[in-house]
């Protein structure tokens, strides 16, 4: 049992601990990953949350409150004066904690621990479909076999990282950090660019409209094809969202389950991964050049190329936002709704399609 004193102690060392339903968490280890932003745990910390939880402001899911076990470290007794022992609280020692108290386990089976440089998971004492994957194992080839419990089990996130691929290599580079896609992209973004407003220059391009003849495109119109492929990034990334990454794959189907979980279920098991919140380097540049093809089939070369320079504009501003509403603290309303419709989509309402991109 905890004391109000050995509680006190708690915060004055800095941890973010907070009281729900007569019971420590202690949420240091978790602030960062906060669907509304680390902000609102630490105004709460010492405080009671049970009832802040409850109301319709910041009304929490049941998935929160399995995440919340996982913090647990003792139970509150405030109106006892001692028992805080040999410098610890119930599994909280020399300012760590670990997750654990009284036996207490994940409240979602899964704990990492690192090996030769990979993210490994061993499962404890897993809940809800969870138990239907073994942890210690790339998960990837396995999701295929959870047949009608997949859209369940895929639609109940977890706190913890991901490990897809058993080869160290595919796995790294199923990984991307936020700032990859743009020491990436904006170099080729800039090479199409300049190399688009050369060939303009050079003279005006003739598309063959079909079944009406030859148009002239002029230079000047560049910076008008530029916008419209930004736009179009809206279109392709609602299309692309809504029906791929949205459909609910056939549960008799191994294949189309285990490539709705890479292309987007991952995203939706572990949200808070901050290293799974971009589009990685290698399925995004096949991405865009499947783009890339469908504009070719209506529109010249050169000015697919125009398209496919603002679609990856678009795509930037859209991946780039994507994570700050992840892991940002937005000061400007409109980011702030953005932030709070983008959690509801992770943790409430999961198969409504939520477009983030700042043009809508």
């Amino acid at each position: 049992m905890a004391t109000e004193a050995s509680f006190r102690c708690q915060l004055k060392s800095g941890r973010y601990c907070v009281i729900h339903s007569n019971k420590i968490y202690d949420l240091t280890d978790f602030v960062d990953k906060h669907p509304g932003g680390k902000q609102l745990i630490a105004d709460q910390v010492g405080m009671d949350v049970t009832q802040l939880m409850k109301n319709d402001i910041h009304i929490h899911s049941p998935v929160a409150y399995k995440i919340l076990e996982r913090f647990y470290i003792g139970e509150y007794m405030p109106h006892q004066s001692n028992g805080h022992t040999n410098g610890h609280l119930n599994g909280h020692k020399n300012g760590v904690t670990n997750g654990t108290a009284n036996g207490a386990t994940s409240a979602n089976g899964v704990r990492a621990r690192e090996q030769n440089g990979s993210s490994k998971y061993e499962s404890s004492q897993p809940s809800g479909k969870d138990h239907l994957i073994d942890w210690s194992l790339p998960i990837l080839f396995q999701v295929g076999s959870l047949g009608e419990n997949y859209d369940e089990w895929v639609h109940s996130p977890i706190d913890t990282s991901l490990w897809l691929f058993r080869n160290p290599f595919v796995e790294y580079f199923s990984k991307a950090y936020w700032w990859t896609v743009l020491l990436y992209w904006v170099p080729i973004l800039s090479y199409l660019t300049y190399n688009a407003v050369c060939k303009f220059l050079e003279g005006p391009v003739e598309w063959n409209i079909f079944g009406l003849g030859e148009v002239t495109v002029p230079a000047v119109s560049m910076p008008l094809l530029f916008v419209l492929g930004f736009l179009l990034w809206t279109l392709d990334e609602y299309i692309v969202h809504r029906w791929l990454f949205h459909c609910k794959p056939p549960s008799t189907s191994k294949f189309l389950i285990t490539l709705h979980f890479l292309f987007h279920g991952q995203h939706h098991k572990s949200p808070m991964d901050k290293n799974r919140l971009v589009f990685p380097i290698v399925p995004g540049t096949g991405m865009c050049f499947g783009f890339y093809l469908v504009y070719r089939i209506f529109f010249p070369a050169l000015i697919s190329q125009v398209f496919i320079a603002g679609t990856i504009l678009g795509y930037l501003c859209y991946d780039l936002t994507h994570y700050y509403l992840h892991f940002g603290s937005p000061s400007l309303q409109y980011f702030k709704n953005l932030k709070t419709y983008h959690v509801k989509h992770h943790f409430k309402t999961q198969n409504m399609v939520k477009n983030i991109n700042i043009i809508l």
